[in-house]
């Protein structure tokens, strides 16, 4: 049992003693946020912690290797996620802009999906199932780089991101262990024991942020693993319970494109509307706004296990509630209070738009060598 566990009890240890390096290597490298209007932190913080998650996550899934073997996961999920790193770690120095930084995810997930992480049936809360056919390969990649996205709009306040890939994390590895997915299962623990780390110094007051590069891996590497996790040989893979479990950062990305195109913006422009800002606009402290988001996450987690396993007459009428639940409480948020173009023009005459520049940011601008980066 001891055996089996040393690459999770090894990636924790790892995790909570490089975090503090990362955060001696952004100081000295003057690599840290700051505030700006669309922040919620105050002063600056290093930004390197992507470089601890990742390093401790490599080590961990080489160990894991050495019991099981699983070559192609260890291949897709760090030379994909080492391309994730790389497009992150620019983004946090040099601002990319969305279309530079979405090639490169596309090119991460091309990677994964030539590995292996690909769907070709998707199993319909109806109990039909549907086979994808040529259209595989671009749907596997599309939900790779939709929930790597969703997990990087989501790194908003101290320890969301990190603590709702645990959280969502558990549930992929719940899943795996379910439906005998051994492999999938042990991966989804190291890459809690990398987070969990990580958390440890991320938590408000956070100490560290993990930035793009942190981010955006967890996201590619949750997308990968949750893609096998709920997959069967005989009926493909369960969509419908991937969309509940990641519901609150899906539902979050959705409302914010339609929300910034109503207003005449770039769909991929910030703005400080999302989810966790409209719980700290009702006077909610950032701890009590992410622990809410933690229950929700788990929730959404549970409800998830359940339309996995359930009848698919008891499925279908679960995912209504579901859903109606989401929308009533998004909707009590005022998620769906959009304005017109003319209306956002004049309220804010100058909307940033998807270009690489630090006022694009919804993290705070990035100082390096003791200079903002423009």
């Amino acid at each position: 049992m001891i055996l089996a566990l040393l690459p999770v009890i090894a990636t924790l240890i790892i995790a909570l003693m490089a975090t503090p390096v990362a955060k001696k290597i952004a100081l000295r490298l003057k690599i840290y946020a700051t505030t700006n209007e669309r922040t919620v932190h105050n002063g600056s913080t290093p930004k390197l912690g992507g470089l601890s998650i990742f390093f401790a996550f490599t080590v961990g899934l080489i160990i894991l290797t050495l019991f099981n073997k699983e070559v192609k996961i260890l291949s897709a999920l760090l030379v994909g996620g080492s391309i994730m790193l790389i497009v992150g770690l620019f983004d946090d120095l040099y601002n990319l802009s969305c279309y530079r930084k979405m090639a490169g995810q596309t090119l991460a997930a091309v990677v994964a999906v030539a590995f292996g992480f690909v769907v070709d049936t998707i199993y319909l809360p109806s109990g039909t199932t549907l086979h994808l056919g040529v259209w595989a390969a671009p749907l596997s990649i599309f939900w790779i780089v939709a929930l790597t996205n969703a997990i990087n709009l989501l790194d908003g306040l101290d320890g969301l991101a990190s603590g709702f890939v645990i959280v969502a994390a558990f549930f992929v590895f719940a899943g795996a262990i379910i439906f005998h997915n051994l492999s999938i299962a042990a991966t989804a623990l190291v890459l809690i024991a990398a987070s969990l780390g990580f958390l440890r110094y991320n938590f408000a007051p956070a100490k560290i942020f993990m930035g793009d590069m942190g981010s955006l891996f967890l996201g590619f590497a949750l997308a990968c693993i949750s893609l096998k996790a709920f997959t069967l040989p005989e009926t493909g893979s369960h969509a419908a319970v991937l969309a509940v479990l990641f519901l609150v950062p899906l539902a979050d990305t959705f409302i914010a494109i339609l929300r910034r195109v109503s207003e005449g913006r770039h769909p991929f422009s910030a703005d400080k509307k999302h989810i966790h800002h409209r719980l700290l606009d009702l006077g909610l402290s950032q701890t009590a706004a992410v622990l809410l988001i933690y229950i929700a996450t788990f929730l959404c987690g549970a409800a998830a296990l359940v339309l996995f396993v359930a009848d698919p007459r008891i499925a279908l009428t679960l995912l209504a509630i579901i859903l109606l639940v989401f929308f009533a409480a998004f909707a009590q948020l005022g998620c769906f209070d959009f304005v017109t173009r003319r209306e956002y023009s004049a309220a804010e005459p100058c909307p940033p738009v998807c270009t690489g520049r630090p006022e694009a940011l919804s993290r705070g601008a990035i100082r390096f060598g003791g200079k903002e980066v423009r």
